[in-house]
């Protein structure tokens, strides 16, 4: 080999080397090249629009003889009780508005099951995942393609490849922590642009296993979209097994990409996320839906639909020679009805009801112990999204034996202003007057916070409220009322064991006694996000505390007043995010009776005892959950404070079985002062998910312990 051949060759060599050196490159390089990216690409589309085309198909492993009935629990798992396997076919409009805005609008579904309830059980939100982002938009998940979730996974770079003269990376990540936040899979990043071409995540839930694939667009217009979606799915439940596959294709017909300078964005977030529904036609033209299908039926997908098909026909024949079939299915209606919620509409008439056996109406506390409760509603539909609401409401303590009752009616008479007319009525907790507020204020000196004696002086308590709500601008809100109440004794004057007759005379200290007080009260939150469903308002959050305060004078013998008093109160409450998933929420109060010129009762507002709570979204904070209710009305003033941590990922992340069955994990803390009590403490632990949430808690006063207990809530 001559020299020249010799030196062309080193030089192919180097050249060689050169670019196989260019194209490997470190793991972090690689990781901080597709972070940036990511950050870029995830504020990159300002809207657009898309016709999606969904296709979902179930078929049952394993079945006992419950499952057919898991379609009593709502949103829980697609699947046809009646046979093994099922098919269910969507055509939808799509759109999209920055920041994260969605609205899909279902015109056409087909298929072996068509009911409302199948099309909601269908997986749409992964349909708006974006990858590039910190967390999915319902904040389901930790994406792994972000410095800020990074500290979550472990990445490996798994190969390197070259198609069609470009360079990709194929990059595999697995979750540091057992829990139902984290996902597990690879993705492919295309060197240059280190946008992904394809993404794959795996997550467990409570009772399903999942994995889903995503495929981004080869054009330039949709490379940073997905343009087809793969679900799968294994759901195990009392020994039934089901899995499902959905198929999703995204065909984008209008694109608008961000401008460089961002405008103040308006506080109207409305159509956060919105699927729409009502009224869908089944369509079931053959023909319709092989032209518009856009990934063909497989062979076994073709098979159940035929038999469906053949099964409508024998149906009709039964149903034309006289079989009626519809007996079994009306009572399997009503056993529904009886276990859920369920809601009728006739014309502009909308009935809800909780249902009579609803887990959901359960609930249960060491103090309380098992509480049940029944709600009724009737919605009037008027013009211009006007509405008449009527809620009714009843609850039942089974270890004090009381039952409480609450009717409201609303007049919703300005939508768009949060104008609404409402009166109440019904019976609030048992209370005792202020004149035994002495005796009660000994007993806690002399014992602490034992006075179980004092109890015997209750009032029962019936009330009626009327009160008139209006926005005065954007979280801005005036509510002017009025609070009637009628109390009557429990007590004979024998069970009075020292009293002044000089004073008042014994019988003229239990009866009735009567309370008229008009009230005004403000709440503002600034900067209010809010949205609108029709013309109606609804506030969604805001990034500022909301603070309420409130005025109420009792006047004397306007409609049989026995009281004059002042009662002053304040508020302040807010969420504060902190980093992903993790919020802190804190509860501020204080209230003061003054003025008191007669017997008075201290019912509090922002202080009393909530015998069904449903206090920052039932998370099982914002109260206290301990505290006897004797010690809501043992003072005339009151300094109340309430915090909750709430993190995905605190004591069980490393625990394997609970950590998927528990993905929040929250710290409570409560502390009531009163010139009584002094100092009054609950400390708390809490877990939960999106079908239950438990607590336990311990009280203390001042430094010494009192009492520990649990509260427990179902959700759906």
């Amino acid at each position: 080999m001559n020299r020249g051949k010799i030196i062309q060759t080193i030089l192919f060599l180097l050249i060689s080397l050169s670019c196989f050196a260019s194209e490997s490159l470190p793991l972090d390089t690689l990781l901080i090249r597709v972070m940036n990216a990511a950050e870029k690409y995830n504020d990159l589309v300002e809207s657009y629009s898309a016709e999606v085309y969904t296709r979902s198909y179930v078929e049952t492993k394993e079945k006992n003889f419950l499952y057919k009935y898991t379609h009593l629990i709502p949103q829980f798992v697609i699947h046809d009780p009646h046979n093994d396997n099922a098919l269910i076919e969507t055509i939808s409009n799509y759109r999209f508005d920055y920041p994260n805005n969605y609205v899909q609008d279902i015109k056409h579904v087909s298929g072996t099951i068509s009911s409302k309830k199948d099309i909601e059980s269908i997986p749409f939100k992964l349909i708006n995942i974006n990858i590039y982002g910190e967390t999915t938009n319902d904040e389901s998940f930790f994406m792994p393609l972000r410095f800020s979730t990074a500290k979550y996974y472990n990445y490996q770079l798994s190969k390197t490849f070259t198609e069609n003269n470009k360079t990709y990376y194929y990059i595999h990540y697995t979750p540091i922590y057992e829990n139902t936040k984290l996902l597990e899979g690879y993705f492919i990043i295309e060197r240059g642009t280190w946008r992904v071409i394809f993404f794959r995540g795996e997550g467990v839930d409570i009772f399903s296993d999942f994995s889903f694939e995503m495929t981004m667009g080869n054009e330039w217009i949709t490379n940073y979209l997905p343009v087809n979606l793969i679900i799968y799915q294994t759901t195990s439940y009392l020994g039934n097994k089901l899995a499902s596959r959905h198929l999703a294709n995204i065909n984008y017909n209008e694109i608008e990409l961000r401008s460089i300078t961002e405008p103040e964005r308006s506080l109207n977030i409305s159509d956060f996320y919105k699927i729409r529904l009502d009224s869908v036609p089944v369509r079931s033209d053959t023909a319709f839906w092989n032209t518009h299908r856009p990934i063909p039926l497989q062979a076994q997908e073709k098979e159940v639909l035929l038999n469906y098909l053949q099964s409508l026909k024998e149906k009709e024949s039964d149903k034309a020679n006289g079989n009626n079939l519809e007996d079994p299915k009306i009572a399997q209606q009503l056993a529904q009805r009886m276990v859920m919620n369920s809601s009728y509409k006739y014309k502009s008439v909308r009935l809800g009801y909780s249902g009579l056996f609803n887990p959901l109406m359960l609930g249960y506390s060491t103090r309380d112990g098992l509480t049940y409760r029944q709600k009724l509603s009737f919605n009037i539909d008027l013009s211009h999204n006007r509405t008449v609401k009527i809620d009714a409401f009843a609850g039942y303590m089974f270890r004090r034996k009381e039952f409480f009752t609450d009717l409201t009616t609303t007049w919703n008479y300005n939508p768009f202003r949060l104008g609404s007319a409402s009166i109440s009525l019904g019976n609030g907790n048992p209370t005792y007057s202020s004149l035994f507020v002495d005796q009660i204020q000994d007993s806690l000196k002399n014992k602490g916070l034992s006075f179980e004696d004092i109890s015997l002086f209750y009032y029962k308590d019936y009330y009626i409220k009327l009160f008139n709500t209006m926005e005065l601008t954007n979280g801005l809100l005036l509510q002017t009322g009025i609070d009637y109440h009628i109390r009557k004794s429990k007590n004979t004057p024998t069970l009075l064991r020292s009293t002044n007759s000089a004073i008042e005379p014994i019988e003229d200290m239990f009866g009735t006694k009567r309370s008229f007080a008009p009230f005004v009260r403000v709440s503002w939150t600034p900067r209010q996000y809010y949205r609108y469903e029709g013309r109606q308002k609804i506030y969604v959050r805001s990034s500022f505390p909301t603070f309420k305060a409130e005025l109420s004078r009792s006047f004397k013998d306007i409609l049989g007043s026995t009281s004059i008093f002042n009662r002053v109160e304040f508020d302040i409450s807010q969420n504060i995010p902190i980093g992903l998933m993790h919020s802190f929420q804190y509860h501020l109060g204080a209230g003061r009776f003054i003025n008191q010129k007669t017997e008075y009762f201290a019912d509090f507002v922002y202080f009393a005892k909530n015998n069904f709570p449903e206090n920052w979204n039932d998370g099982l904070g914002g109260v206290f959950n301990l505290l006897s209710r004797d010690l809501y009305n043992a003072s005339d003033s009151y300094i109340q404070a309430h915090f909750m941590y709430e993190t995905p990922f605190l004591i069980l992340k490393n625990i394997p079985f609970v950590s998927d069955f528990a993905d929040k994990e929250r710290i409570y803390i409560s502390q009531l002062y009163t010139p009584q009590i002094i100092s009054y403490t609950e400390l708390g632990y809490g877990i939960g998910n999106r079908y239950f949430n438990a607590g336990i808690f311990g009280s203390f006063h001042k430094t010494d312990f009192r009492h520990i207990g649990v509260r427990a809530a179902f959700e759906f």
